[in-house]
């Protein structure tokens, strides 16, 4: 079960700093841009100052995490140390087996692309993890995000028994959100999203 190797995929490359994902040089959406009208919804009411901040604190924290996982590097920033207690008292708790960190993804069929947290085994279940640092865990999104990326790799012949939200807490505290295999609600709500995109896109140049 632990020998299990996650691929990884030359024809798809991603701009950092455009946020933007190529596949053979083709420009293909990312999960969250097909997701946007979701997040639109949650969050237009939301001051852009706040969500920068969130935005630059989970940056901040996934990179403390895979340097720990991939160096033993205890380095983050003090303002986010309670966060990245709260992943360390998880991976000392649990003792998940680490299969690859910032994983990207795309599917061969629907041609979206996106980047996977961490895929881990935890006892004999293969599990794609996602860390979250928001205040709370709103599953209108998380359970659609994460079936996006297990159906990706099912695409390339890998599957997982499951997928989870570890929600990392500011006062070192944590939650598990886990969301079984074959999630057909949130995977109709993805194809859903896909097929207006793609409506979209079918009409912005005319």
């Amino acid at each position: 079960m632990t020998n299990i190797e996650i691929p990884t995929f030359d024809e798809l490359s991603f701009d950092e700093i455009k946020h933007i994902y190529r596949l053979d040089g083709q420009y293909i959406p990312s999960v969250s841009t097909v997701m946007r009208p979701l997040s639109q919804a949650l969050y237009k009411d939301v001051d852009e100052d706040v969500l920068n901040k969130a935005a630059a604190r989970g940056t901040a924290v996934h990179n403390a995490i895979e340097n720990y996982v991939k160096f033993s590097i205890v380095d983050i920033d003090p303002q986010w140390d309670g966060y990245f207690r709260a992943f360390r008292s998880w991976w000392k708790e649990t003792n998940p087996t680490c299969l690859a960190t910032e994983c990207r993804v795309y599917h061969k069929a629907l041609r979206y692309a996106g980047t996977a947290d961490m895929p881990v085994v935890i006892g004999n279940e293969r599990i794609l993890i996602d860390f979250k640092t928001s205040a709370s865990v709103n599953k209108m999104l998380t359970g659609v995000q994460l079936e996006a990326y297990a159906k990706a790799y099912e695409s390339h012949g890998l599957s997982f028994d499951g997928k989870a939200v570890l929600h990392l807490k500011s006062d070192g505290k944590y939650g598990w959100h886990y969301y079984p295999k074959n999630d057909l609600e949130n995977w109709e709500v993805f194809g859903a999203l896909m097929v207006v995109y793609n409506h979209i896109q079918k009409y912005k140049w005319r």
